[in-house]
């Protein structure tokens, strides 16, 4: 497990960090050392039910917030085409249709939602016809064509029982400093409802005013070995943006990180985020777990920690 904490990191020249940090991370799956498993710190909260079962809620209405930025720039001035990543969002959206769900889209401004070109190579897919299911839908449903603006969403908050933030560098456009976003994730968060952040997106954690009810939790986000990767052999420059994993700890949250291109999802009580694109089936999975506590009753209480 990858712990973006290290004094060291910041006495170093940022060119020689990321050098340093590129060599040992090749090493280390190259080793054969990316098997090891570390002890996860625990979640800071944990659901806890009513004394007395009550009846479970019906089946509600999730909220997916997709970015809608078309155009990156980045550190050297240079720009890119970005927006969402589509298997982070098209992935958890069929699971919980599936699980009898209904899924309303949002965008800044209620624009068309924008997909990241990247998103699209063939190493983010196990199943070539997933994708192109995914490239249909999003060119034709009428719910991803017309999404509900920000502000929309944020009116009609009390009608949706969960919140979902796809990742892809788009998030670090429109949605990072987003104000509607800020007040909806504080929402669902005070009523213990559902809230999912994955890959990039969990970076949003860190521009909410302090304290909120995500304060320090623990969580994960894209690692700073897949932001170098990400910067070094596909987008070319660095981002504005960056090093994700030691702002969320500079800001209180517990930071875990798996190594580069694993599966890996935390959830704490109703906090569930996600590393990467390969990470999306256990996204899903936790994230219908927390929904069903939810309807079941369940309020997150503080964890005593050591």
């Amino acid at each position: 497990m990858e712990s973006t904490r290290g004094p060291e990191r910041r006495g170093e020249p940022r060119g020689a960090a990321r050098k340093a940090a590129l060599l040992a991370g090749l090493a280390v799956l190259l080793g054969g050392s990316a098997l090891v498993a570390c002890a996860a710190a625990p979640p800071r909260l944990h659901p806890v039910f009513p004394e007395r079962p009550v009846a479970e809620k019906p089946k509600g209405k999730i909220l997916f917030v997709l970015s809608a930025a078309r155009e990156q720039t980045l550190d050297d001035s240079s720009k890119r085409a970005t927006g969402t990543f589509l298997g982070e969002f098209y992935e958890p959206y069929l699971a919980l249709t599936g699980a009898g769900h209904e899924v309303v889209f949002t965008t800044e401004g209620g624009a068309v939602p924008a997909i990241d070109p990247e998103s699209l190579d063939e190493k983010y897919w196990e199943d070539g016809a997933l994708r192109a299911r995914a490239q249909h839908f999003v060119e034709r449903a009428p719910q991803v064509r017309a999404p509900l603006s920000l502000k929309q969403a944020r009116a009609a908050a009390d009608a949706f029982d969960g919140i979902v933030v796809p990742g892809g560098q788009g998030v670090m456009v429109d949605l990072l400093d987003n104000a509607d976003l800020h007040a909806l994730l504080a929402h669902f968060a005070a009523k213990h409802q559902p809230v999912g952040l994955i890959c990039h997106a969990p970076a949003v954690l860190t521009r909410m005013r302090q304290p909120n009810p995500l304060s320090r939790r623990t969580v994960t986000s894209v690692s700073s070995l897949e932001e170098l990767y990400i910067e070094t052999f596909v987008m070319g420059a660095e981002a504005q943006v960056r090093n994700i994993g030691e702002q969320l700890e500079d800001h209180g949250y517990e930071h875990e990180a798996a190594f580069p291109g694993s599966a890996h999802a935390l959830r704490d009580c109703n906090l569930v985020t996600s590393q990467n694109p390969f990470s999306t089936g256990r996204f899903s999975a936790l994230y219908l777990e927390a929904v069903a506590d939810y309807r079941r009753g369940a309020r997150c209480a503080r964890r005593e920690r050591p």
